[in-house]
């Protein structure tokens, strides 16, 4: 086409529409300067194809090509990812400062001082055994300490609850997220047309969107164009491909087997082959190991029930569990009926043969699994090595990354803390009082801890007995007395467990054993004239009831015979086994843990069985004897072992093991405070950047209106140029 007036004419309205364009975009971003989300917009003008003509190729003007955004995509990128970071540590400091109110020990009197007073009150007793008010005021102290310790725990449980009710929350909002973003790029795709058309509003859309749901789950962005939009979390599982959207699940307790390829354990069950009770906040991975000795071929793991061991790591595999020795803790792999107490867990198998390496996976917890149409949900829960490096294969960013690691991390290792010192004082109490003598004799003792498996040794693990790693070889020895309250047995006491080999050994002997040796023992009353036997009898009747230990004088329930005359009394005079205080026999606390640490509850009804002293050497309980309440006190400051099951004890007093708890807890608050503002402070800065660059300023969009406006004008004028140029033109007819 040659050039000439109408072309003049159409390079002015091409201007005056460019123009035109430009001052609506403006004033669009005019408009939009407070909308949270909004980027600010430019048209991309470009020059219009000229035409080749005399005197050579002229300018045809400008087109108004299409409105793009002001927006960095490296920028963006980089700013979800500390986004993510920033929400996990901030989320973790605001549930760790709700911990930290609990521990307060500063302004309050807690439990810092409840253990102190207990200690003294003790203390107290021993300077008057036999008083009744030391004996009630003790009982008081005792109870303000059980108190402390339960409420704590409960409060820590409460916690627990809270965030496993946020986590549900926040799973709901990613799986909603993740549609609305699979909606949206299905509408941007429809919209959009290449060179020509940008939803950019849409766009806008989709980047709050992705940006709310990088609050959540660390996400990373795989933008290929229109029709073509990923968002996946760090670790490569996808959260939305395109106009799909995947979805996340917050489910309870699951087991899952991780088996060799070669594995003839596949045939017996392919999804799942071990099952526990209990729960945990722990992540058990459970491998079995080879035969002890092994077994030919090297690798074949043995039967279940037959050979097999396994061991436990918490930590994904990285580090395994260890005795005291610094070496793996191992574990027989049984069937259900000969399950294993692991940790808080009771473990057992399905029949069945099994190779060294084959793996299984416990979550005694409910935890975020991410969810694919085509295979099993994988459990993506924010995992963390013992080297503090978290596993890079689950969660580790946004507010559920938070949430996960204060639950599973700080709070799990603060309840087991809080169980450690409950367990701690527990044992030690106990250890002290079950071998004393309170004002007067018993006549029967009940346990307080049940075994879970009464045949097998109570050393082991499938005792399922909460003591087992405390008791000892040795004996244990009773005194008893005869309806006048004269000693019947010599006066360093009676071995009942002497039928056990002459020496109860936890590793050999079980329950159901030191039942059957307290039945079998004997006293022999000797005549005072000819000093020969006049009477032999089987004192005691032992039996277990619901798993726990029931002992009583023997008035014709014993199977052996021997019955003693009534009024017949006994009480303990040493015990080097451990026994009577792991099951609960004379003892002054009852329960394993915070949340079940109480006062035995015989001791509120009876104070006389609150045992202050210990029998004499003649084989007498002596009022004014206050060895067990002093030994007792001095606890205040005895260096003692504490330690959870998975971490190994430390040797320091009770008030010290606290002490650091409290301490542990402040400190891993501040320290996830300063990540959050560090992590927060680099986000921050990202987004100020991106803000720089797709953020409206108002001078600028006011100078941007001037320049367009100016330019409206003048492409106005170009307009009216051609329009006189034309008529001149037309004018020249006449």
């Amino acid at each position: 086409m040659a050039w000439g007036v109408n072309s003049v004419l159409n390079m002015g309205v091409r201007a005056l529409f460019a123009s035109q364009a430009s001052i609506q975009t403006t004033g669009n971003n005019i408009s939009n300067v407070d909308t949270p989300g909004y980027t600010r917009r430019y048209v991309v003008l470009e020059e219009a194809t000229g035409l080749d003509a005399y005197p050579g190729r002229v300018g045809e003007g400008v087109l108004a090509k299409e409105v793009q955004r002001y927006f960095d995509k490296f920028i963006e990128k980089n700013y979800l990812g500390k986004l993510g970071t920033s929400s996990r540590y901030t989320t973790e400091y605001n549930q760790l400062r709700n911990v930290e109110n609990l521990f307060n020990e500063a302004n309050v009197s807690g439990t810092s001082a409840a253990i102190a007073e207990f200690f003294d009150a003790w203390n107290t007793l021993a300077q008057n055994p036999s008083s009744q008010a030391a004996r009630t005021a003790l009982l008081g102290k005792a109870s303000v300490l059980v108190d402390e310790i339960n409420n704590t725990d409960r409060a820590l449980r409460e916690l627990e609850e809270q965030m496993n009710s946020m986590i549900r929350e926040e799973v709901d909002k990613a799986n909603l997220l993740m549609k609305e973003i699979a909606a949206l790029n299905k509408e941007i795709s429809a919209a959009y047309l290449v060179g020509r058309i940008n939803p950019n509003d849409l766009l806008d859309a989709r980047d709050a969107k992705v940006r709310a749901l990088g609050e959540i789950i660390d996400v990373t962005v795989d933008d290929k164009g229109p029709g073509h939009y990923n968002v996946s979390m760090a670790n490569g599982y996808t959260l939305v491909q395109d106009t799909i959207p995947f979805s996340l699940e917050f489910k309870g307790m699951q087991a899952e087997n991780n088996l060799t390829t070669t594995s003839p354990y596949k045939s017996v069950n392919p999804q799942n082959n071990i099952h526990f009770g209990g729960s945990d906040n722990y992540e058990y991975t459970v491998e079995i190991i080879d035969t002890d000795p092994p077994t030919t071929p090297p690798g074949s793991g043995g039967t279940v029930g037959g050979g097999a061991r396994f061991r436990v790591s918490i930590d994904g595999g990285k580090t395994w569990i260890k005795d005291e020795n610094g070496n793996d803790r191992i574990f027989n792999a049984n069937e259900e009926d000969q399950a294993v107490r692991v940790g808080e867990l009771d473990i057992w198998f399905d029949p069945g043969d099994l190779n060294a390496g084959d793996r299984f996976l416990i979550w005694p917890k409910p935890d975020v699994y991410w969810v694919k149409p085509t295979s099993n949900p994988i459990n993506i829960s924010t995992q963390i090595y013992s080297d503090g490096t978290d596993n890079s294969l689950r969660i580790t960013g946004g507010s559920l990354g938070g949430l996960l690691e204060c639950r599973d991390y700080d709070l799990a290792e603060y309840r087991d803390r809080l169980d450690a010192l409950a367990r701690g004082l527990t044992w030690e109490v106990n250890r002290i009082h079950s071998q004393g003598a309170g004002l007067n004799p018993m006549t029967y003792a009940l346990g307080t801890y049940v075994v879970g498996n009464e045949a097998v040794p109570l050393g082991s693990p499938e005792a399922r007995f909460t003591w087992s790693d405390k008791l000892q070889a040795g004996n244990m020895t009773f005194a008893v007395y005869g309806p006048d309250g004269k000693l019947l047995t010599d006066y360093s006491g009676l071995n009942v467990l002497a039928q056990a080999g002459g020496n109860f050994d936890p590793a050999v002997h079980s329950l159901q054993d030191a039942v059957t040796a307290i039945n079998a023992s004997t006293i022999h009353i000797k005549d005072e004239l000819t000093g020969e036997i006049s009477a032999t009898y089987n004192p005691f009747f032992a039996q277990i009831v619901n798993g726990k230990l029931e002992i009583s004088m023997n008035t014709g329930q014993n199977p052996n015979g021997g019955a003693l005359p009534a009024g017949c009394s006994f009480a303990m005079t040493a015990d080097t086994t451990g026994l009577a205080a792991a099951l609960g026999i004379n003892t002054f606390f009852e329960g394993y843990n915070a949340d079940t640490f109480a006062v035995r509850g015989e001791l509120s009804v009876n104070t006389n069985l609150i045992n202050a002293g210990r029998l004499n050497g003649a084989g007498e309980i002596n009022s004014g004897d206050n060895i067990t309440a002093s030994e007792i006190a001095a606890l205040a400051t005895k260096q003692v072992s504490i330690g959870t099951y998975w971490v190994h004890p430390t040797t320091q007093s009770i008030s010290d093991y606290y002490a650091h708890l409290v301490t542990k807890v402040g400190t891993d608050t501040q320290s996830s405070k300063f990540v959050a503002a560090s992590e927060t402070a680099m986000a921050t800065d990202l987004y100020n950047r991106q803000l720089e660059i797709s953020g409206v300023n108002l001078d600028e969009e006011m100078a941007n209106l001037i320049k367009f406006q100016a330019s409206y004008k003048a492409a106005a004028k170009l307009i009216t140029t051609a329009d006189e140029m034309l008529q001149t033109l037309l004018s020249l007819k006449e």
